[in-house]
């Protein structure tokens, strides 16, 4: 899609505050992950993401990444940091 949602636009205001250092890289978000955030993730060279939850939609277009191996993870919405 050519949406830009407001998670899309946080990620690639983030990104490129630095675009040169972030290879190797996790994306952390601290929202659900919708279908526009994942098609900018998606051409974006990186290793993984975090996130509470994702769209059905998003979810399969990240799996996709890099051939099956991108690592998409999932935060507990329970987690108190010590």
């Amino acid at each position: 899609t050519g949406e830009v949602t407001p998670l899309a636009l946080a990620y690639l205001r983030a990104r490129q505050a630095d675009p040169m250092c972030s290879f190797g890289d996790f994306a952390a978000v601290s929202d659900i992950v919708d279908v526009a955030t994942a098609m900018v993730l998606k051409k974006e060279v990186s290793d993984g993401i975090i996130a509470p939850g994702y769209e059905p939609e998003a979810l399969a277009i990240l799996a996709s990444k890099k051939g099956g191996k991108f690592i998409v993870l999932t935060a507990s919405e329970n987690f108190t940091p010590p």
